[in-house]
């Protein structure tokens, strides 16, 4: 989607949540903003911080440790930033409403922020089928998952408009979309849901190979393949980008 936001601030403050190692920042968000200051890029993953650092450093780019769900490693920022981004992050997150109120708080007025992130996928589905099955089940007893309430409630784009409106903010844009990815192998839908597999650590070495393959398993499973073979996935995204009033 293109980003109808106010491009006219002189100086950008601008702040990636969930940066991860860093290329997001530096490919997609830093060219979009020629008036740009400086880029805050917080993870709350220390290695993924140390990775920004060494593979993505850039002058007007500053990586720290911090949670947005924590308002104590973010306050200092408080009232200073003028756009917000997150992409592919937020599902991470259980509780929404925290984000956003901290988002509200960091803005400056008018202050502008986008958000990007899964509310339903199939991997979801599959790693819920894995926990519980009896092979594996033992292995996950008391580990989040992380699978967002949004997979389980179905949330629509509304639900999450009304929150943003309700804390302040303007709406410019909610929607809610199927997203297909097709992948160009097995071993590639395999390795790239297997690395961010929250379940993956908590799996021995001497496990870990037949681990990846149910998981595979489960994913074509629910999925299935395309007309020319391929494993696919399949998620539903929420876009919202909204403006301090």
């Amino acid at each position: 989607m293109r980003l109808e936001w106010d491009k006219n601030v002189e100086k950008e403050i601008v702040m990636d949540v969930g940066c991860g190692p860093g290329r997001t920042t530096v490919e997609q968000i830093l060219p979009f903003f020629p008036k740009l200051e400086k880029i805050y890029a917080i993870d709350l993953l220390p290695d993924m911080i140390d990775i920004a650092k060494k593979q993505n450093s850039h002058p007007q780019i500053e990586y720290r440790v911090a949670s947005i769900e924590d308002w104590s490693t973010v306050k200092h920022w408080e009232g200073q930033i003028t756009k917000v981004v997150s992409i592919h992050c937020l599902h991470w997150v259980k509780s929404k409403q925290i984000v956003f109120e901290n988002v509200f708080r960091l803005l400056k007025p008018r202050g502008e922020a986008a958000f990007f992130f899964v509310s339903e996928s199939t991997f979801h589905a599959s790693l819920l089928e894995l926990k519980k099955s009896p092979k594996w089940s033992n292995l996950f007893i008391d580990i989040d998952d992380r699978v967002p309430d949004s997979h389980f409630y179905k949330y629509d784009a509304s639900y999450y408009k009304k929150m943003l409106e309700s804390l302040g903010f303007e709406v410019l844009h909610c929607k809610k979309e199927v997203k297909i990815d097709v992948f160009p192998s097995d071993d590639d839908i395999k390795n790239f849901f297997t690395s961010i597999c929250v379940l993956t650590p908590h799996v021995p070495l001497d496990r870990k190979e037949d681990f990846q393959n149910d998981l595979l398993k489960e994913l074509l499973r629910q999925n299935g393949r395309n007309n020319n073979g391929l494993p696919y996935h399949v998620g539903k995204m929420v876009e919202l980008v909204v403006r301090k009033k």
